[in-house]
């Protein structure tokens, strides 16, 4: 997760990847705090602002919010400790901002400014689409689930007011509505307003999704979101390619053969938005 310092691109990145497949460039990043250039390899992603923390230094960005926990917790326990007389004192706070990062992640939901979560803007909406071009789905009747749902929220007339309750099928979960709507709130299609209803006699405030054209947003990139790779040497190929020009089998029935390209979904992000940039549910603009 973060920025490629190569070229540039959002990326997300699975466990065992460190190459980013817009560029090719193995994925490293120089430290906010100390300049020091660090491989991500060797380190993990701060749950709180999304950037990977420094294996020199040991911070992550520069407005990350745990700085200035740290700073009320070590006025609350020990405004008037010497660090040099408890040594363990570091490590307790680290424990207290460790506890209070997993609450806070695990309770506080983050979207885009047109109302799109961070989940489905860096992972869910990605593999709605790739489904929707037919990668990994179970059978056709995936893609057409999928594309036809996508065909129901553009066939609405402009101005229609929709809830992901009203438009699935009775009995179905409407997880692919909620893929869908949030896609096309990316494009521009769907925009999330308040409105009021009654409920039990009392009137509560809702959100719901409006029809507009707003146009797609700038931070949305469909570009190579399936790329083709060897297995062996990681290198990206062209589509009309099928074998590695490089890596060759060395042993069993395709011994002196080249490697055999596969097909993966890109890390690149679809949504350029760096993550620090999401902000608490709630607090977006699209209204």
């Amino acid at each position: 997760m973060g920025t490629c310092w190569n070229c540039g691109t959002q990326i997300t990145l699975k466990e065992e990847e460190v190459i980013c497949d817009s560029c090719g460039e193995i994925v490293n990043y120089p430290c906010n705090y100390c300049k020091e250039w660090f491989a991500i390899d060797k380190t993990s992603l701060c749950a709180v602002c999304g950037f990977y923390v420094c294996i020199n230094c040991g911070t992550c960005s520069q407005s990350c919010q745990k700085e200035k926990w740290q700073t009320e917790i070590t006025k609350i326990l020990a405004p008037e400790i010497n660090y040099s007389t408890h040594p363990n004192l570091q490590e307790k706070i680290n424990k207290l901002l460790k506890f209070i990062e997993d609450i806070k992640i695990s309770k506080e939901k983050r979207e885009c400014q047109k109302g799109v979560p961070i989940s489905y803007a860096k992972n869910r909406i990605k593999s709605c689409i790739v489904k929707m071009n037919g990668y990994r789905t179970k059978s056709q009747m995936d893609v057409q689930k999928f594309n036809e749902r996508h065909e129901e929220v553009l066939n609405k007339n402009i101005g229609d007011i929709l809830t992901i309750n009203q438009a699935r099928e009775e009995g179905s979960y409407g997880q692919e509505y909620r893929d869908v709507f949030n896609y096309c709130l990316c494009l521009g299609k769907l925009k999330k307003v308040k409105t009021r209803k009654i409920i039990d006699d009392e009137e509560i405030e809702i959100e719901v999704y409006k029809r507009v054209e707003d146009g797609q947003c700038p931070m949305l990139d469909l570009k190579e979101l399936i790329v083709k790779f060897c297995p062996k040497c990681g290198k990206k190929y062209d589509e009309s390619e099928n074998y590695c020009s490089d890596c060759f089998y060395q042993k069993g029935k395709k011994q002196g053969q080249p490697f055999q390209l596969r097909l993966k979904i890109s890390n690149k992000d679809i949504c350029q938005l760096n993550r620090g940039d999401f902000e608490k549910h709630g607090q977006s603009k699209s209204t």
